[in-house]
């Protein structure tokens, strides 16, 4: 982003994965959409990355819906198109329905029931004459689960348990036969549906199938442009939660704004001179050095300084050779490139957006297994008079043969 333009590029790479006859499989594709323009009446694009689609609703129907809907409605600022989209997204009966969103809920949590059962089988093999109350109380008191990281209060969490009951129960009536075990009463029943929702709750904030969206453009109100990003966009039993907010943007004191989202490697060393990838190896390999070097020293000297003591200096060096490195890579690197894209005009931002993209196709193309940047580029540039326009755009049809589609969309 400069103060005339934000210019929005993305690859078309996506990646599939089922569960088969061998387990997880990925398929990897090259058609998909991730910038859309989100308001037809103003100037504010959404691009999104990783999961390309929430409860197997692709984004893209789901985001080209909310633009129907959003109509000429507009914001201040950018939040607060994101703020409308969030919220519009969670209350969506229509493509979100709360039944399909506890039942999807549900199955997590029937994942939990069904190992908390495997648990007790594998035991009983060893005790024929185990019991599968006494044994779901020991369980529940080694395990002593607790929800972690999970971006839900815990009145939110007994409202789900709550609400959610008879999805849980079915889920546990589904499995439970397999612990090959008669007369379990409710209060048991209810105390493994407890511990397995937990357990899902805490599974679903490890699991990387989330979306992140970056909302670009101009409010009403916005001078130069802003950009909003959510990295970790997913539902959380059966409400939408965008976490991760960043806001960026231009203004009389920041000139320019370069963010790269889920690959970001080249822009990295495009940037400050090297990826943070190789910077953390760097570190690792000084902190390692130092150390041999102040052993040897110090058992030259008789060994009169004990390792707390080395190891709180070594912290210091790297502390200081870190600052010092980060210093010069934003004055020799990061600085000069701002500058000069602050006043880059929008077609020299876009080809240098599309640059980094095919830049980092190719990295992954020559250095990995699997290519989860690549296929056509597309480009959009976002300015207050024009609005979002295309700069390069692939169809997944022949435009020469569709001129009928583009005499509707006028």
């Amino acid at each position: 982003m400069n103060s005339l333009s934000v210019v929005l590029a993305a690859d078309s790479a996506t990646t599939v994965e089922y569960y088969g006859q061998n387990g997880a499989e990925r398929r990897y594709f090259k058609g998909a959409n991730k910038i859309f323009q989100l308001s037809e009446a103003h100037s504010i694009g959404l691009m999104i990355y990783n999961s390309a689609s929430l409860l197997s609703v692709p984004w893209e129907v789901t985001i080209k819906q909310f633009r129907k809907e959003l109509a000429d409605k507009s914001f201040n600022s950018v939040e607060g198109f994101a703020d409308e989209f969030i919220e519009w997204v969670n209350a969506s009966q229509r493509l979100f329905p709360d039944d399909i969103r506890r039942s999807g809920f549900a199955q997590q949590v029937g994942s939990s029931i069904i190992r908390i059962i495997i648990s007790f089988n594998e035991q009983r093999q060893e005790d024929d004459a185990l019991d599968f109350a006494p044994w779901v109380d020991v369980y529940i008191e080694n395990e002593r689960t607790s929800v972690q990281d999970s971006e839900l209060s815990d009145e939110e969490i007994e409202e789900l348990t709550i609400t959610s009951k008879n999805d849980f129960v079915s889920e546990f009536d589904k499995w439970v036969g397999f612990a090959k075990t008669d007369n379990i009463d409710e209060a048991t029943r209810d105390k493994v549906i407890e511990e397995a929702a937990k357990q899902a709750l805490n599974t679903l904030a490890r699991e990387n199938n989330y979306t992140g969206l970056i909302f670009a453009g101009f409010g009403d109100h916005s001078v130069f442009p802003e950009l909003v990003s959510y990295s970790r966009c997913k539902l959380w039993g059966t409400k939408f939660i965008a976490s991760g907010k960043k806001v960026e943007k231009v203004t009389h004191d920041i000139p320019a704004v370069l963010s790269a989202f889920a690959q970001s490697s080249m822009t990295d060393t495009f940037e400050i001179g090297l990826s943070f990838d190789v910077f953390a190896k760097m570190q690792e390999t000084f902190a390692a050095e130092l150390k041999v070097i102040s052993n040897n020293i110090n058992e030259l000297a008789g060994g009169t300084v004990p390792d707390a003591k080395i190891n709180e200096l070594i912290g210091e060096r790297l502390a200081s050779s870190k600052d010092k490195i980060f210093d010069y890579a934003r004055a020799e690197h990061s600085f000069p490139l701002r500058r000069v894209l602050g006043v880059l005009p929008v077609d020299e931002m876009a080809e240098l957006a599309e640059t980094l993209i095919n830049l980092q196709s190719l990295k992954e193309k020559v250095t990995k297994p699997s290519e989860t940047v690549g296929g056509p580029v597309d480009v959009a540039a976002i300015t207050r008079s024009e609005g979002l326009v295309w700069i390069k755009r692939k169809h997944f049809f022949d435009p020469s043969l569709n001129s009928r589609f583009f005499e509707r969309r006028r």
